[in-house]
């Protein structure tokens, strides 16, 4: 037998009385289910009888699914959304949100920045750059962290009394491995370092490490390649930040505030701290929404970018870091 509840009875009515407005059906069940899915997955909803009401009433006398697709970029305003989008064939609609700072250096930089750089500065402080990667599909996790560790390996020596891990050129990607790969600047005991909070305040995901392993929302990751010289524990750390930190590297540093002996230098991030996850419409188009919101290991929530423990505005320079304005900033922390 099957059983409906009063909510899908009310759905199903409400998208009944719809049935005759639509010029192109097509265009119709696009709006009807992209409306079902953001009312039952979007972490912000505040907006949603404003979003429909709109969202019906301009796509109604369409022609073609193409000329809704671009309605979607109002859609995810409303959402207040700039890390969701609409995906229709082989295009993305989004919101851009207005008025982000920019930094033409670093905005050339991520281009070219694609590995990862590492190096020992003033004798004493080990330096590592980590990039954005594109590993959506989930194919390098392992390469990724073992590269990461090779180079903490490479700059590890008993000198070494503080670290400094630049996320500037770091525009996201997957999370995973570079968490995998900064393992035991994270935590060397059982932890929990972050994880998300849904619309509700729930937890919907937890970062933690366990007898040594590192779980991330329930997956278990296993480090190959392992640190040939221990990391002295709690030792001093700076983060470098700039507009372009953004997702899986706002993430990151997310993954190390609260850290002991941890500072976040540089520019405000980018504000891709939510959780996003991908929901199917139909053969031709997919929905990405932002359903989460991450927290670190105090169960600080971000709804927004991430501010520096010190601002430090444009100045940099990978080509000479002693003349890096957020890398002397940096050293003049950890010399205090």
């Amino acid at each position: 037998m099957i059983r409906f509840s009063l909510v899908h009875i009310l759905v199903f009515f409400y998208i009944c009385s719809y049935a005759q407005t639509f010029k192109n059906n097509s265009i119709k069940t696009v709006v009807d289910t992209s409306i079902t899915l953001i009312r039952s997955n979007a972490i912000d909803t505040s907006n949603i009888n404003l979003i429909e009401s709109t969202l019906y009433s301009k796509a109604k006398n369409l022609d073609a699914v193409s000329d809704l697709a671009p309605l979607y970029a109002g859609v995810f305003e409303l959402l207040k959304d700039h890390h969701g989008s609409l995906k229709y064939k082989d295009r993305t609609y989004g919101w851009d949100k207005p008025e982000r700072p920019e930094n033409a250096y670093l905005k050339a930089k991520l281009k070219t920045e694609k590995a990862v750089v590492s190096q020992i500065i003033d004798r004493t402080i080990a330096y590592l750059r980590i990039p954005g990667n594109n590993d959506f599909a989930f194919k390098k996790v392992d390469s990724i962290a073992n590269d990461i560790t090779a180079h903490i390996n490479n700059v590890s020596t008993t000198k070494i009394k503080a670290w400094i891990i630049d996320l500037r050129t770091n525009t996201g990607g997957n999370m995973y491995p570079i968490f995998l790969g900064l393992q035991e600047f994270i935590g060397h005991e059982n932890i929990v370092f972050g994880g998300f909070r849904n619309a509700q305040g729930l937890s919907s995901g937890q970062w933690e490490i366990r007898d040594g392993h590192m779980r991330i929302d329930g997956i278990e990751l296993l480090k190959h390649v392992q640190l040939k010289k221990p990391l002295k524990k709690d030792i001093p750390l700076v983060i470098l930040t700039s507009c372009y930190t953004a997702s899986a590297g706002e993430m990151t540093a997310i993954s190390l505030i609260g850290r002991k002996n941890t500072y976040i230098v540089g520019e405000p991030t980018a504000g891709y701290t939510t959780a996003v996850q991908g929901f199917t419409i139909n053969k031709d188009a997919g929905i990405n929404l932002s359903t989460d919101y991450v927290v670190d290991r105090n169960l600080k929530i971000y709804t927004g970018n991430i501010l520096p423990d010190v601002e430090v505005l444009q100045g940099d320079n990978f080509e000479n870091l002693e003349r890096d304005s957020k890398i002397l900033k940096a050293l003049d922390l950890l010399n205090r």
